[in-house]
């Protein structure tokens, strides 16, 4: 799964590499993006490429207001064109959310440990995701797959993550959800690596670069 993630590159860096066309005036980088918070994310409209804010966390538009619903921050891949809370997104609704780490939990000595997955050349990425809108709200989750052999150490599911520009392009596009739904698998071990970061990413509150800072593990 993905229940935490970072973002921690300027506003210029993220409009150079993604090719924004529209950007919102307030942006505040993230060491430690949680669910329920709003999160950055960029739909392919008109031609154009327009960044802004969702809540993570789906919330379908047929659900009724005063519903009890639990937001939906993940989205197995293999089973979107099954759930109904997703199959009606995957062809007009598809957008990435922009990060550049995320973090999961293992075990060292016993206790829970995080570790933080980053691209191995320290670039940005972008993770698969859909959105909808259940009245004023636009709420958004986050696509995940099989992971990878250097994830699996830890977890078994991982974030889609994109790192070409002919990856991002194609999921933004018009393209019917059949055409693009290949793109929806682990990214390669080697482009990929781990390091443990301070427990203290255990909570929202805290988001400082001492994140994701790599610490020693005895």
């Amino acid at each position: 799964m993905c229940g935490r993630y970072t973002l921690t590159k300027s506003k210029e860096t993220l409009i150079e590499q993604f090719l924004i066309d529209e950007f919102p005036e307030e942006f505040d980088r993230s060491f430690n993006v949680a669910p329920s918070q709003s999160v950055l994310a960029l739909a392919g409209i008109n031609n154009k490429r327009r960044a802004g804010y969702l809540k993570w966390g789906l919330i379908p538009h047929w659900v009724k207001e005063g519903k009890q619903w639990r937001p939906i921050i993940n989205a197995r891949a293999e089973k979107l064109e099954e759930k109904a809370s997703f199959r009606g997104l995957v062809e007009k609704k598809r957008i990435i959310l922009l990060a550049d780490g995320f973090y999961e939990w293992g075990m060292h000595e016993g206790k829970k440990q995080p570790f933080r997955f980053i691209a191995k050349n320290q670039s940005l990425f972008a993770f698969a995701a859909l959105w909808d809108k259940n009245g004023g709200q636009s709420t958004c989750t986050i696509i995940t797959t099989g992971a990878n052999e250097e994830v699996s150490s830890i977890h078994d599911r991982m974030p889609v993550i994109f790192l070409g520009e002919d990856q991002i392009s194609k999921w933004l596009s018009e393209e019917p959800y059949e055409n693009v739904k290949s793109l929806l698998k682990p990214l390669p071990d080697d482009e990929m690596t781990i390091y443990p970061v301070s427990s203290m990413v255990n909570s929202p509150k805290n988001n400082n670069e001492s994140c994701i800072e790599k610490i020693a593990l005895s």
